[in-house]
């Protein structure tokens, strides 16, 4: 399975050049001794022995001399007179782990480049084996050597070329290939996922589970998931059915969450449950609590510090207990994982007694006055170490990491007003939909105890 990607180079050929063909990454170690590794002079010396390079290194230029790739790839911009723009173009080519050899693996980059670039372009290959997944680094030139043409790197280029030649040698070799990819994952949320954190995915993958283990029909399952605060689309005239959270633009197809979520795996997990007894949903119960006194003397919290106490209850952040409250909506689910940050905010709308917007917008502005002179006195200390003698700049380094220190605790507290600005919309939204869930099964219990005491007279 060879994952593929391609971005333009835009700052410096140079860079990318020296960083596909870096040594400590391409080496074989089966050539090198554990000495001469050890030793980049060394090993930058055995390397640039032309009679060896071949042998020793999985690089590969293709139009070029891979250690005069640089050099070649600047003179044919300045042949053409198109030195500006995207300098050139950074590709890979991934592999699983343990699939292929490091010697395989450069073959088929070689062949892929070849086959994509190899009759137009300069092409440096080069194949990395510091890290578990061996993988090919292309760097290609953006300007043509033949016609002075520019590469244009578009989605028929990676979808139609790249990604397509990709699969179909890995197919020739007996590799695997991702038969249906989808969008990449982002690097937060896929980390995220793996660890079991409440993200948009985990959160619906929970919701159904448990709504498939209380259901024994599809409408029943619908309904559930409808009494959590989702909308779906469970229309048999559809090819994949969605869900969603109240309020989203975009609905999400069941089977992206994975291969036991598709119509067909969710309507066999249901009807299993015809084999046993069905556990219904319990009615939640309300706690009444009797207070000794009286709250008319009690200071009422009001504006954005009651509101985050009250989000924060919800969420089950405050109060400390053994027996944390669970939030029942998805998206009061998916929050959770901004607990410190709401917890952050509440210690600084307490210490500063922040209520209303006015006052956020006061705090906001003394914050930058603060930090400007916070800047202006590290300028002045920058200013003196320049010319103070060396007894006194150790001195000069302390009060400049103090007022470092200071400038970033200003700027954490001013992103965290800007946050509560942003959001106190949203948390309003989410408690009002937590509310509207929470008491939602509690209405509908007691109407079908109403209809049942009416049909009983």
């Amino acid at each position: 399975m060879a994952t593929t990607k391609i971005w333009p180079v835009r700052d410096n050929l140079k860079r990318v050049v020296d960083y596909a063909e870096n040594h400590l990454k391409t080496a074989n170690p089966e050539f090198y001794s554990k000495e001469e590794l050890a030793d980049l002079h060394s090993v930058l010396q055995y390397a640039a022995n032309d009679s060896k390079t071949a042998m020793q290194h999985f690089v590969t230029g293709i139009n070029c001399v891979d250690t005069l790739a640089y050099e070649q790839m600047t003179l044919t911009k300045r042949r053409f007179g198109k030195s500006g723009g995207n300098l050139a173009y950074h590709a890979y080519q991934s592999f699983k782990p343990d699939e292929v050899t490091p010697e395989r693996c450069h073959e088929i980059g070689v062949e892929l480049a070849k086959r994509i670039w190899g009759d137009r372009y300069e092409v440096v290959v080069s194949t990395h084996i510091n890290t578990t997944c061996v993988h090919n680094h292309f760097v290609i030139n953006s300007v043509s050597f033949v016609d002075g043409k520019k590469l244009n790197n578009n989605y028929a280029m990676y979808f139609g070329n790249l990604r397509r030649e990709s699969d179909n040698i890995c197919r020739q070799n007996g590799l695997s290939v991702i038969e249906n990819p989808g969008t990449p994952t982002p690097g937060n949320i896929y980390l995220a996922e793996r660890d079991g954190e409440p993200t948009r995915y985990n959160v619906m993958r929970a919701d159904i589970d448990d709504c498939i283990q209380h259901s024994i029909t599809k409408k029943q399952f619908g309904s559930y998931l409808r009494d959590r605060g989702y909308v779906i689309n469970f229309d048999e005239n559809r090819k994949y059915w969605t869900i969603a959270f109240k309020g989203d633009k975009r609905a999400t197809r069941l089977e992206r969450l994975g291969e036991n979520y598709s119509n067909a795996v969710i309507q066999s997990r249901i009807a299993k449950n015809f084999l046993n007894k069905p556990v219904y949903f319990t009615t939640p119960q309300i706690k009444r609590f009797r207070m000794k006194g009286s709250l008319n003397r009690a200071k009422k919290i009001t504006g954005f510090r009651a509101l985050y106490l009250h989000y924060c209850y919800l969420l089950g952040i405050i109060p400390k207990r053994k027996e944390k409250r669970v939030p029942v909506s998805p998206q009061m689910r998916m929050e959770l994982r901004k607990f410190e940050r709401y917890k952050a905010e509440i210690v600084l709308l307490f210490r500063n007694n922040i209520d209303t917007i006015e006052q956020l917008n006061s705090f906001i502005e003394q914050k930058k006055a603060e930090i400007y002179r916070c800047e202006d006195e590290r300028r002045k200390i920058y200013n003196k170490m320049r010319s103070a003698p060396p007894e006194n700049i150790q001195a000069l380094r302390t009060d400049r990491d103090t007022a470092s220190e200071r400038i970033k605790l200003i700027r954490r507290e001013l992103f965290y007003c800007r946050d509560i600005l942003e959001n106190s919309e949203k948390l309003r939204g989410n408690i009002a939909l937590e509310r509207t869930i929470l008491y939602h099964p509690l209405k509908q219990h007691e109407k079908q105890k109403t209809k049942f005491r009416e049909r009983e007279r």
